[in-house]
C-alpha cells in the first residue's frame, strides 16, 4: 500500500509541475498554484521512500531535512522556469496597462539593439512608414519617413514606438524578433562571421496609409476609433485611434547630446501620460472597451433568426415602453413616443423594420424570448464572452495587444429579465472593442464566416525573400449563409430608409449598416456605427466609435459613410 501511494503521489507531483512549468508568463498564478499543490505530494512521496525512524531526535532531524530539501527543490524549479524554460519570454515580455495603454517592457533588448539596423515597416502598397538611419559611431536611429506625407499620430497605435528609455510597443514590440533580425538565425550568423552589421527583416502591413490618414481626418479632434476590414480575408485596411502620439519624439539619437536627448524624451513621455492628454498610448480599436449601444442589436437579430421558434422574428411590436420585471424601470425607446407609428409608414413591424428604426422595446422583447442561454450562446459565436471565461488577451488578433469583449461583468447579471432585456438592445453590462464590432459586420458581409483579422501581411529578409507569409484563417461560421443574406437585407434597410441614412454616402454603391448611441456615465453617449458595402458583394466592413460623440444615427453614420467613400476611392479590389 505504501508503494502504491508513493507512486501515485510522485506521478501527480510530476504532472502538476510539468503542467505549471509550460504555462505562459501571463499565467504565473497557475504555475505557482501547481507548484504549491505539488509540494505536499513530493513530501509524501519522499517520506514514504525513506526507512521509518523511531520517535525521537532521529525522526525530527529527518523531517527537518525533508522540509529544507523541499524548499530547495521548489526554489530550483522556480529558477529553472524563469531562467531557462521561460527566460526569453520574460526577457522580451511587454505589459500594457489596459486602462491607459502605457507600456512597460525590458529596455535591455532595445539598448543592445542600438547598433542593429532594424527592419523597415511598409504599408500594403509599399509606402515606407518606418526605417533606420545609421549615425556617427555606427549607432542606429529609428526614423519615420511617414511624417513626410502623413500625420505621424495616425499611425502611432499601429507602428508603436522604439525607445531606449521606455522600451517598445505596437508592431515594434510584437514583431521585434523579426525587426531586429533575431528570427533569421542563419542571416545573423552570416553577418557576424563576415563582420557585417546586423540588419533586421522588413514588415509589410495590410493597411493603406492614405486610408489611415483619411480616417484620422474624419475623426478630427474627436476621441475615438475607426476600423476598416476586408471581410473576405480579415485584412485590416485601416485602424485609427485618436488621440495618438508622435513616435519620433520617443526615438533616441545616440549621436546627439545624451542628456539633452534623455530630457527631451522624458518631457514628451510625461506629456502624453499626463491627466489631460486623453490616453494617447491606449489603442482604442483593440484595447478600448465600450457599451456598443444599438449596434449590438445586430447580434440579437442573428440570435432571433437562428432560433426562430423562440425568437419569432416577425411577431413583434414596438410600444413606447415595455415592462421587464417587478421593481425594474421599463425599457423605453430613444424616440420616446410614436416610433411604432413611424415604422408603420413603411409596413407592419417585423425584424427588418424594428432593426432599421432601432426599436429598443422590440429588441428587449426578443432578448427576453431567447433567454440567458441562447443570448450567451449567440454572443459567444462572435467572441463576446462571459467575464468568468474571458481570456487575458483576445487571442484571435495577435498583431497588437487586444482586450476580450465581455457580455457582462457581474456573473449574475443575465439571471434577471431586466438584465437580459437591456443586453438585447446593447446596454446592460456589455463592453466590446471597436475591432470586435467590425468583425461582427465583417462576418455578415462574408456570408456568415468570421475571418481572423490580421495587420501583418508578410515579413521579408533584407534581400527581398519572404520569411513569413500570413495565412488567411477562418475563426468559425457564425451563422448560415441564409441568415447572413437576411442580415445584409436588414442592414441595407437601416441605411436605405432607417436611422442610418447618413451613411449612404458612396455614389452608386449600396451601403448597409447599424447605428448605435451607447449611454454611459449618466447622460453621456458614444456614437457608434457599423457598416458594410457594397451590400450585394461586400468589400469593406467598418466600425466607427466616437467617444461622447452623441447620436450614432447622425455623427456615427456620417463618419462611416465618409470612411467607406475614402476606401472605395483609395483601395483597389484585390480579394
Amino acid at each position: 500500500m505504501r508503494q502504491v501511494v508513493r507512486i501515485l503521489c510522485a506521478v501527480a507531483a510530476i504532472a502538476l509541475i510539468v503542467y505549471g512549468i509550460v504555462q505562459p508568463i501571463a499565467q504565473d498564478t497557475s504555475w505557482l498554484a501547481a507548484l504549491w499543490l505539488a509540494a505536499p505530494l513530493i513530501l509524501i512521496a519522499v517520506r514514504l521512500s525513506l526507512p521509518a525512524q523511531p520517535r525521537g531526535l532521529a525522526r525530527s532531524v529527518q523531517n527537518l531535512g525533508l522540509v529544507i530539501s523541499l524548499g530547495f527543490v521548489l526554489l530550483s524549479l522556480q529558477l529553472l522556469r524563469q531562467q531557462f524554460v521561460r527566460a526569453n519570454e520574460i526577457y522580451t515580455t511587454v505589459y500594457v496597462d489596459p486602462q491607459t495603454g502605457q507600456t512597460t517592457s525590458n529596455v535591455r533588448p532595445v539598448i543592445q539593439s542600438l547598433r542593429i539596423q532594424r527592419g523597415k515597416i511598409f504599408d500594403r502598397d509599399g509606402t515606407l512608414l518606418v526605417s533606420t538611419q545609421v549615425v556617427e559611431g555606427g549607432f542606429a536611429v529609428r526614423t519615420y519617413p511617414l511624417a513626410d506625407q502623413f500625420d505621424p499620430t495616425a499611425f502611432s497605435n499601429i507602428v508603436g514606438f522604439f525607445s531606449s528609455r521606455f522600451g517598445q510597443a505596437g508592431i515594434e514590440a510584437t514583431y521585434a524578433d523579426y525587426l531586429n533580425g533575431d528570427r533569421d538565425s542563419f542571416g545573423r550568423i552570416q553577418d557576424t562571421l563576415l563582420g557585417k552589421p546586423q540588419v533586421g527583416d522588413d514588415v509589410h502591413l495590410t493597411i493603406n496609409a492614405q486610408l489611415q490618414q483619411a480616417a484620422l481626418n474624419i475623426l478630427g479632434d474627436r476621441s475615438g476609433s475607426i476600423v476598416v476590414l476586408d471581410p473576405r480575408n480579415g485584412a485590416v485596411l485601416a485602424m485609427v485611434s485618436n488621440p495618438g502620439f508622435d513616435p519620433r519624439q520617443l526615438a533616441f539619437n545616440p549621436a546627439a547630446d545624451r542628456d539633452a536627448e534623455n530630457t527631451r524624451i522624458s518631457q514628451y513621455w510625461n506629456a502624453i501620460n499626463s491627466e489631460g492628454a486623453g490616453q494617447p498610448l491606449l489603442n482604442r480599436p483593440t484595447q478600448g472597451r465600450y457599451p456598443p449601444g444599438s449596434t449590438y442589436k445586430t447580434i440579437t437579430a442573428v440570435g432571433v433568426l437562428q432560433h426562430p421558434q423562440e425568437g419569432r422574428p416577425d411577431e413583434i411590436d414596438c410600444p413606447d415602453q415595455r415592462p421587464t420585471e417587478a421593481g425594474a424601470p421599463p425599457v423605453v425607446n430613444a424616440v420616446r413616443t410614436g416610433l411604432e407609428d413611424l415604422i408603420r409608414t413603411v409596413g407592419p413591424p417585423n425584424l427588418e423594420r424594428v432593426y432599421a428604426f432601432s426599436c429598443n422595446t422590440a429588441f428587449a422583447e426578443y432578448a427576453m424570448r431567447l433567454g440567458t442561454d441562447l443570448m450567451t450562446q449567440t454572443a459567444r459565436q462572435f467572441d463576446i464572452v462571459r467575464t468568468q471565461e474571458a481570456p487575458q488577451t483576445y487571442g484571435e488578433f495577435a498583431d497588437l495587444p487586444s482586450e476580450a469583449s465581455l457580455l457582462y461583468t457581474d456573473p449574475g447579471f443575465l439571471n434577471q429579465r431586466a438584465g437580459i432585456a437591456a443586453t438585447g438592445f446593447g446596454q446592460g453590462e456589455l463592453l466590446v472593442t471597436p475591432l470586435q464590432m467590425a468583425m461582427v459586420a465583417a462576418s455578415i458581409a462574408n456570408d456568415g464566416v468570421m475571418m481572423q483579422p490580421y495587420l501583418v501581411d508578410r515579413v521579408t529578409r533584407p534581400d527581398g525573400s519572404t520569411m513569413l507569409l500570413h495565412s488567411q484563417t477562418a475563426i468559425r461560421r457564425t451563422m448560415s449563409s441564409a441568415i447572413a443574406a437576411r442580415m445584409r437585407v436588414n442592414m441595407r434597410a437601416g441605411v436605405a430608409y432607417g436611422f442610418g441614412k447618413a451613411a449612404d454616402a458612396v455614389p452608386g454603391v449600396q451601403v448597409g449598416g447599424k447605428s448605435g448611441t451607447a449611454e454611459h456615465g449618466g447622460s453621456n453617449t458614444h456614437a457608434w456605427f457599423i457598416a458594410i458595402a457594397p451590400v450585394q458583394q461586400p468589400r469593406f466592413a467598418v466600425a466607427v466609435m466616437i467617444e461622447n460623440g452623441g447620436e450614432g444615427s447622425s455623427v456615427g453614420a456620417a463618419a462611416a459613410g465618409k470612411t467607406l467613400a475614402a476606401a472605395f476611392e483609395l483601395i483597389k479590389d484585390t480579394p
